[in-house]
């Protein structure tokens, strides 16, 4: 039985939605915590840092696997007003992210670990989040652009006088 438009649409809602808390959660992420590390001191950071790695793999890491997931399902239930080229590209973006991640932010983390905050490594980790940031803003960018579509073609056709 084919899923109705519908239920398409919902599970794009779906997804939409856990792109923005996501991309939402990267931000506080660049412009608030980075930016508070130089200024907790040497001796508490690597306590906080573990923590603080502990609840990134939760609130980060698994949303992002999540929303891969789904965005599988939706590109094979893809709403009629939602162009392929939109989930495929979104797609793409948040594998880079994750992969952005994985090959050139958790190698930082990893040293700050070991060696704590110091100000040169907290520097590499905020100028290097600029790459992840583009992929993220820019995946979120495509989508509310998706989902403006999706709710224009919901629209009635209101005819207009000349």
């Amino acid at each position: 039985m084919p899923m109705p438009d519908s239920r398409r649409r919902q599970l794009f809602l779906a997804l939409c939605t856990l792109v923005l808390l996501h991309t939402g959660a990267h931000i506080s992420q660049s412009y608030v915590n980075y930016p508070a590390w130089y200024e907790l001191e040497a001796e508490s950071f690597k306590a906080y840092h573990w923590t603080m790695t502990i609840r990134a793999g939760i609130f980060l890491l698994t949303p992002r696997l999540i929303e891969i997931v789904l965005a599988l399902v939706v590109l094979r239930f893809r709403p009629q007003a939602v162009p392929r080229w939109i989930v495929v590209t979104g797609t793409v973006l948040a594998v880079g992210a994750l992969l952005s991640t994985a090959l050139i932010s958790r190698p930082v983390h990893a040293q700050l670990d070991i060696q704590g905050n110091t100000p040169e490594l907290v520097s590499r980790l905020m100028a290097t989040d600029w790459i992840r940031n583009v992929l993220e803003w820019t995946r979120a960018a495509i989508y509310v652009w998706a989902l403006s579509r999706l709710v224009k073609s919901d629209a009635p056709v209101v005819p207009t006088a000349v």
